[in-house]
């Protein structure tokens, strides 16, 4: 969804509690708030920028939400993409709010923390799993391969559970390559709001975990309830197939997947790290065929290119 097509706010058909009919696009997320307020997630987190905390703790307190400053409750700094801003807690029980930010103190590693934000056991365990076992690995391997491998049904991924555009938590902030290309990633499409482009807040354990998918469908008809053209927008955001390279290299088409073989009609943004000659190749195709050593790239049935190599994976989310 674009920025000025927002307006950085989303207009809500159905007031919320306490007559709130305006929410910000972040800060937090709507998908995130949905998740509180539908009990789905007990607590969710935000890093908000200091001339927003007035709205940020306002609306909270329409909506009867309680909100922790967390690095000031625990005495202590935490990695943000930037630094001036605030990590605040928000959910319905002070209480929980400050066993979760004691949790925080070891987020990456226990599950605990996980489940104390809703997350399902498995997805809490398999991210624990993911973190721990890569930490020594340079680079970290990508989040979203280890979902696929979990991944038993391949074709149609519930868009719902689409956690492309989510690199919170997939990011490594000791590696500055790692910032330096989602900082890229931003700058590239401004017009965008990147950040606000999911359902659920977590990384699945598979793109098939029925616990996520249940609990995504309750917030995202909480969402489509309250703002329903704002939810048509994300769901048409994220119900599309993606050729996925790596954490910041892929391509989301406007087409089908039958198989191995993806026809497509257009590319579409946001823009990533792919190489200009890469979306020069897809724009003068309309299918890609993938393989274990290699890629085909066609146009009107008739061969354009093959790429040898790893190919990509395709991501076939409906």
């Amino acid at each position: 969804m674009k920025k000025n097509e927002s307006g950085r706010a989303i207009r809500l058909e159905r007031p919320l509690e306490g007559g709130v009919r305006s929410i910000s696009v972040n800060d937090p997320t709507f998908s995130d708030l949905a998740g509180v307020l539908t009990g789905m997630k007990p607590v969710t987190y935000t890093d908000c920028a200091p001339h927003r905390l007035a709205y940020l703790t306002g609306l909270c307190r329409k909506l009867k939400l309680e909100t922790l400053f967390v690095e000031e409750f625990l005495g202590r700094q935490a990695p943000h993409f930037n630094n001036d801003k605030k990590m605040i807690f928000i959910g319905r029980e002070r209480a929980i709010l400050e066993k979760a930010a004691k949790a925080w103190l070891h987020c990456s590693t226990d599950g605990e923390w996980g489940r104390l934000l809703g997350y399902p056991d498995c997805c809490a365990r398999a991210f624990a799993d993911w973190y721990n076992e890569s930490a020594l690995r340079d680079p970290r391997p990508e989040i979203i391969t280890r979902i696929l491998l979990n991944t038993k049904k391949r074709p149609a991924l519930d868009f719902r559970l689409n956690n492309l555009w989510n690199y919170f938590s997939r990011m490594d902030f000791n590696d500055p390559k790692d910032c330096s290309s989602y900082r890229k990633m931003l700058d590239m499409n401004r017009e965008m709001d990147l950040p606000s482009l999911h359902v659920i807040s977590w990384h699945p354990c598979s793109y098939d975990c029925a616990r996520s998918r249940e609990k995504a469908g309750v917030m995202f008809s909480f969402m489509r309830h309250h703002a329903p053209g704002y939810a048509a927008a994300l769901e048409n955001m994220l119900a599309r197939p993606a050729l996925f390279w790596d954490k910041f290299r892929y391509a989301v088409l406007e087409g089908s997947v039958s198989g191995n073989r993806l026809e497509y009609a257009a590319v579409l943004p946001p823009k990533t790290l792919l190489s200009e000659k890469m979306y020069k190749l897809l724009a003068c195709c309309d299918s890609v065929k993938t393989g274990k050593e290699r890629t085909g790239f066609y146009r009107a049935g008739k061969a354009v290119f093959t790429a040898p190599g790893p190919a990509p994976e395709i991501l076939d989310f409906r």
